[in-house]
Parts: structure tokens; C-alpha cells; sequence
């Protein structure tokens, strides 16, 4: 690496995959909320949707990943940085959501083994930071791996690959109940527990693997960004099609779009291939032109993603309770409901983020500051732009 050259950059095009992100958890829990267990269209949605959690453990993974790799941090020292700031947030966010539980429960509850089993398990949507948690424990690990296999990493990549078909599989397919075949399987159920990164593996192991050819890759999205959104419309298609063929086959609409099935972890993968070239493509126009309001809004949306996960199921709930004392959230209206559910949690969310954001509990309610990393790094890509790719991020990764 050049003397005085930036060790790493602020890769631009993942703001806009951060506001996508977001915006379909939202919808995800929005549908999922509300749906009828025997509707064929909600749970299709659900299906789509639920490539949410696979696009944002990926993100992180190789966004750790890359400050890793390009400055590298002691164990402990990593640690301390990771662990830290999701930390407060994590806490604060529980006792949040252990007394709304505590005012909101129509039976009584008990405070301590609430509290516990929410601080061990995390509060629905906030099992993302117990994944987290896990991940950056086994982070220096990971990186360990990826430098001493280098010149190899086809090779992890498709163990990994082949180890998250397999756990699909036998979860999704088959239900052995006596004998060896019954104890492997309720091992599998064990690990692709979703509150355990075990169950992310792949996309977890992607995404480091992704930071250290972060060069190579950002260069095949510029070339042929178009193809690989062809390509992932596809396999979206692809995998509608065969959520539709397994309702012809007699299968629960639950059932069929079952998030731990082989073709789901296909599509999850080509769901963050899809967000990382739809991200450049917006990050690319965005670099020529003056920024208009749109371009704003997406850099906003990054600054608030991290409360907008730690914050909108708490909106959610409470939308939701006044769509079900309205008689909305019946079989026959849940259309109507998720409909509602998503624009009122999107829109009250962004009101109570931007307010948090304003305040001096932004870092405690909503995470790390985006604005003051995208302040301190080269922005790639820049309105004055390096030469090449290389220039901008390949010294990043010292090999």
C-alpha cells in the first residue's frame, strides 16, 4: 500500500441496500403480522421478504470484515469496538421493550424471567444484535481463515455453500423421529435456530470472504451491474415458482415458503448481490449529478437504518393493536391491514428516528453514526473520482 494512500473507504453504493433493507423488514413484519395462514399471496410476499435478514448479516459480515482486514485491530481491542456498539443500544432497546411488554399484556408477567429471557434471546426483531454478538466473538477467527486461505476461497465458499444446503434440507424435507437419522435432525433444528449465527453461516462467511476480494467484486458490479439485476429478477421468479408448485403439490402456504429451505437460501443470496448492484447503480448516478432530494433521502435512510430496526416494531405493535381493536386484522382484511401496518410504520418510525437522531441519545437509541464514518473516510464512489477501482479501496485489503 502506497505511503499516505487511505487505508479504507466509505463505500457509498451500501447506503442505498441499507434503506432497501430496512424498508422491507418493515414490510415483512407488516405482512407477516396480519396474513390468514391459508393465504397463497401473503405468505408469497413472505416468501420474497425474507431475504431481509440474509442481505443484512452479509452487509455486516463484510463490512466488518473490511475494517478488519484493512486496519487490524487486536482481538480485544476488536472486541471492545464491535461488541461496544451494539451494546448500549442492545440494552437500552430491552428495557424499552420490557416495559412496554410489562403496560401491554393482557396477562400477568413476570418481570424476571421477562427480562432475562429477553436480554439472552433478544426481543423479536432485536435477535439481529444476539446474531451480531455472536458473529463478532468468531470475527478474528473468520479473518484468520480468510488470510491463511487465500488462493482457496472457492473452495470455503462452496463448503459453506454446501453445509447451509444441507442444514436447509434435512430442516425442510425430512422428519425422521426415532434412530440416528431423528438425533442429526434435531441437531440441524438446534443450529438453524434463527437466534444463532450458526443459522447465517453462509452469508456470514460471504460477506468476510466478500471484504477481502472487495476490489475484484465492486469492479464485475460496475461492468455488469444490469445482468446480475436480470440475473436475481430470475431467481426471484425462480423461486415464486417453485413457492407455487409446492402449494400444487399440497403443501401449507407456510410450509412452502419456508425461510429454511434449499431454494430459499439461493434466493438469499441473490437477493444481496441484487442490493449491492442496485446500490451502485444509484450511488454511480448520484456521483455525477448535484444531490437532488431523493439522493438525500437515501443518505438519511443510511444514517437512521440502525434505528429504524431497533425502533419500528415498537411503532408496529402499537399500530397494530389499534388495527385489531378496529376489527382490520380479520382474514378477510388483512390486506387492508398489512397496507396500513407498513406505511404507518414506516412513516411514524422515520418521524421518531429523526427526532432521536436530533437528540444526544442518537448514539444510545440507534447504533454507531454513520454521517461521522462517511466524514472521516474517502466516499467511494467520489465526484472526483479515483482512476480506477484499485485506487480507491484495493490498498484496503493488505495481502
Amino acid at each position: 500500500m502506497g505511503e499516505g494512500k487511505p487505508t479504507r473507504a466509505y463505500l457509498r453504493q451500501f447506503d442505498l441496500y441499507r434503506v432497501i433493507a430496512f424498508v422491507c423488514v418493515i414490510a415483512q413484519h407488516a405482512v407477516l403480522w396480519p396474513v390468514p395462514g391459508g393465504s397463497a399471496v401473503g405468505w408469497s410476499l413472505v416468501m420474497v421478504l425474507h431475504a431481509t435478514r440474509e442481505v443484512f448479516f452479509f452487509l455486516s459480515a463484510l463490512v466488518a470484515g473490511y475494517s478488519q482486514l484493512a486496519t487490524r485491530r487486536p482481538v480485544v481491542r476488536l472486541w471492545v469496538h464491535r461488541l461496544g456498539a451494539v451494546l448500549v443500544p442492545y440494552l437500552a432497546w430491552t428495557g424499552i421493550y420490557f416495559v412496554y411488554t410489562l403496560e401491554s399484556s393482557a396477562r400477568p408477567v413476570t418481570a424476571g424471567s421477562t427480562i432475562i429471557h429477553d436480554l439472552l434471546n433478544g426481543y423479536f426483531q432485536l435477535y439481529f444484535l444476539v446474531v451480531l454478538f455472536q458473529f463478532y466473538v468468531v470475527l478474528p477467527g473468520l479473518v484468520w481463515l480468510v488470510r491463511r486461505t487465500r488462493g482457496h476461497h472457492g473452495v470455503v465458499f462452496g463448503v459453506s455453500v454446501a453445509l447451509q444446503l444441507a442444514m436447509m434440507t434435512i430442516s425442510h424435507y425430512f422428519f425422521w423421529h426415532t434412530g440416528t437419522l431423528h438425533a442429526l435432525r434435531t441437531v440441524d433444528l438446534r443450529i438453524i435456530t434463527p437466534r444463532y449465527a450458526t443459522s447465517y453461516q453462509l452469508y456470514l462467511v460471504s460477506g468476510v470472504l466478500a471484504a477481502d476480494h472487495l476490489g475484484e467484486l465492486q469492479q464485475l458490479v460496475e461492468r455488469h451491474s444490469a445482468r446480475i439485476l436480470w440475473g436475481v429478477l430470475a431467481v426471484g421468479l425462480a423461486t415464486e415458482g417453485y413457492y407455487a408448485w409446492g402449494l400444487e403439490i399440497g403443501n401449507t402456504p407456510g410450509h412452502a415458503s419456508d425461510l429454511f429451505q434449499p431454494v430459499a437460501a439461493v434466493w438469499f443470496l441473490a437477493a444481496c448481490a441484487g442490493l449491492w448492484a442496485l446500490g451502485w447503480r444509484w450511488a454511480d448516478r448520484a456521483a455525477a449529478r448535484a444531490p437532488t432530494s431523493a439522493d438525500r433521502l437515501v443518505t438519511w435512510g443510511a444514517d437512521a437504518s440502525g434505528g429504524f430496526y431497533l425502533a419500528h416494531v415498537l411503532v408496529l405493535q402499537l399500530i397494530f393493536t389499534g388495527l385489531s381493536h378496529a376489527g382490520l386484522t380479520q382474514p378477510g382484511t388483512w390486506g387492508v391491514a398489512s397496507a396500513i401496518l407498513f406505511v404507518g410504520t414506516l412513516l411514524a418510525t422515520g418521524v421518531l428516528v429523526a427526532l432521536v437522531l436530533r437528540s444526544p441519545l442518537r448514539t444510545v437509541l440507534t447504533g454507531p453514526n454513520r454521517r461521522k464514518e462517511r466524514a472521516a473516510l474517502p466516499v467511494y464512489p467520489a465526484r472526483a473520482r479515483p482512476r480506477t477501482m484499485a485506487d480507491a479501496i484495493a490498498p484496503a485489503i493488505t495481502r
